[in-house]
């Protein structure tokens, strides 16, 4: 299953071998757990803990 992940990630493929082509060729991810994607819905990155609006304090 990792080799596939990874193969997913660097686009080892022909072709996009699953349904959704978010991942496809990115080189890298991280995981984000469910607790974790509360910060996503209040535009804060959980990475970073910066606002995900380009124009937040201007």
């Amino acid at each position: 299953m990792t080799e596939f992940l990874v193969r997913v990630l660097r686009a080892d493929f022909d072709e996009c071998p699953v349904s959704n082509a978010t991942l496809w060729g990115e080189g890298t991810a991280r995981l984000l757990n469910f607790r974790e994607e509360r910060f996503l819905d209040e535009g804060v990155d959980p990475w970073t803990g910066e606002s995900l609006d380009p124009f937040a304090g201007l």
